[in-house]
């Protein structure tokens, strides 16, 4: 597990900003320019001050496009959860009509074979086949190919210490102990999602290697439960991501809003 820093020691020099923009700031490595700013003349501060707003800005911008990224993935997770829930209902009502109809057709059987004998097999023959088929419409689950070229859950899972499909600002930020708060510092986003995860039945179980391969590896074929599993997951990143954009428009704002000096 990778261990990042709450915030800078080294804040002197910097213009009044919040706790959380000093700390975002400092993440976004524009401490130098924010710096250079105390000491500008009026002219050298606009300059800067401009270059900064463009800085945040894109910090912002790549935020919301990895915040959309997340939302397609979550939004495939749902449609395959729905199409392989689809077809579970029809194999299942399939099923319930092919023990309805060898149920029928053993009570048919009862009533119109004579020989006694020859009723008895066919009548226990027909009720196994409807038991049979009873039991498979509690027994079906079927599963929905699912490859993931990019999957945008396995850096957090496995913590990678440099960004991997993040643009490296926002990983810093995600591998940050969260400052600023009212009721305390929050532990680091990605530390708090991954001891999550970690409690989920499905990736601690007897089959933990095999279900993480199929989360956070290539993908594999899911089931109906695990592609909920997935979308939560995603969705939960989202929510991260979501927060961090919403900052970073603050700190815009600040940035925007400094006089020189």
């Amino acid at each position: 597990m990778t261990t990042w820093p709450a915030l800078s020691a080294d804040t002197a020099g910097l213009p009044p900003l919040s706790i959380r923009s000093r700390q975002l700031a400092l993440a976004y490595g524009l401490g130098p320019t924010l710096r250079q700013l105390t000491r500008d003349d009026h002219f050298a501060f606009g300059k800067h001050r401009a270059a900064l707003v463009r800085q945040v800005a894109q910090a912002a911008t790549d935020a919301l496009r990895m915040y959309e990224e997340l939302e397609c993935q979550h939004q495939r997770a749902d449609q395959a959860a729905l199409a392989l829930q689809a077809a579970q209902i029809k194999r299942t009502n399939q099923l319930t009509v092919g023990s309805l109809l060898f149920g029928a057709a053993s009570g048919t059987i009862s009533a119109t074979v004579q020989d006694r004998n020859t009723n008895l097999v066919l009548t226990v023959i027909t009720a196994g086949l409807s038991a049979g088929l009873g039991v498979g419409t509690l027994l079906v689950k079927d599963r929905y190919d699912y490859p993931v070229s990019r999957n945008l859950l396995a850096p957090v899972w496995y913590e990678y210490p440099r960004p991997a499909l993040y643009p490296p600002g926002l990983w810093v930020v995600l591998n940050q102990p969260r400052t600023g708060r009212i009721d305390g510092d929050a532990p680091a986003p990605i530390h708090t999602l991954h001891r999550r995860w970690a409690q989920y039945d499905q990736l601690i179980g007897p089959h933990a290697a095999a279900q993480q391969a199929l989360y956070f590896g290539a993908g594999g074929y899911y089931q109906l439960d695990d592609l909920h599993t997935r979308s939560a997951m995603l969705s939960q990143v989202q929510a991260m991501v979501q927060l961090i954009n919403q900052d970073l428009l603050k700190l815009l704002g600040e940035v925007s809003s400094l006089g020189p000096p």
